[in-house]
């Protein structure tokens, strides 16, 4: 939906959603799950309506695959950088516990814990990114992913 609440959210509308500069990842997110979660449920927007952005697109054209193309690259490299982010400060946060609160093992598993939840949310990405670029393959048939993209895509993978 596009701002105004009545159709399909325009290209430009989509690269802002991609790039969430609407939000920003912080530590303070990182340590909060619920918000963590929310944050990333706003930044999957994009790949929420892949389905319904394709029909509507003219996938005969180059340009229009291309162009939503990149707005898949750019929303899946934020949310792996954030998601990154997250689970270095959720490690190192981890680490002043063990070394500091010996007598807070409570705290020390809750962390844990959530680390554990953050990290679960790469395999959610997997499946969220599978899944768009299966409906993006086969709409835009003949469209070549340029060789950075496949990289990307591969180092989730081993």
């Amino acid at each position: 939906m596009s701002r105004d609440g009545g159709s399909l959210a325009t290209l430009e509308e989509l690269k802002a959603k991609a790039r969430g500069t609407d939000v920003e990842m912080s530590a303070r997110i990182c340590l909060n799950l619920s918000h963590f979660k929310a944050v990333l449920k706003h930044l999957r927007q994009v790949d929420d309506n892949i389905i319904l952005r394709m029909n509507n697109t003219n996938t005969a054209a180059a340009g229009e695959c291309l162009a939503v193309f990149q707005i898949l690259q750019t929303a899946y490299q934020r949310r792996e950088r954030d998601i990154g982010m997250c689970l270095s400060v959720l490690d190192q946060k981890i680490e002043e516990t063990k070394k500091n609160d010996q007598q807070k093992r409570n705290r020390l598993f809750s962390l844990e814990t959530q680390r554990d939840w953050i990290a679960n949310e790469r395999s959610v990405e997997d499946i969220v990114r599978k899944r768009s670029l299966d409906v993006f393959r086969s709409r835009c048939q003949f469209f070549e992913f340029p060789p950075e993209f496949e990289e990307f895509l591969s180092q989730r993978e081993k």
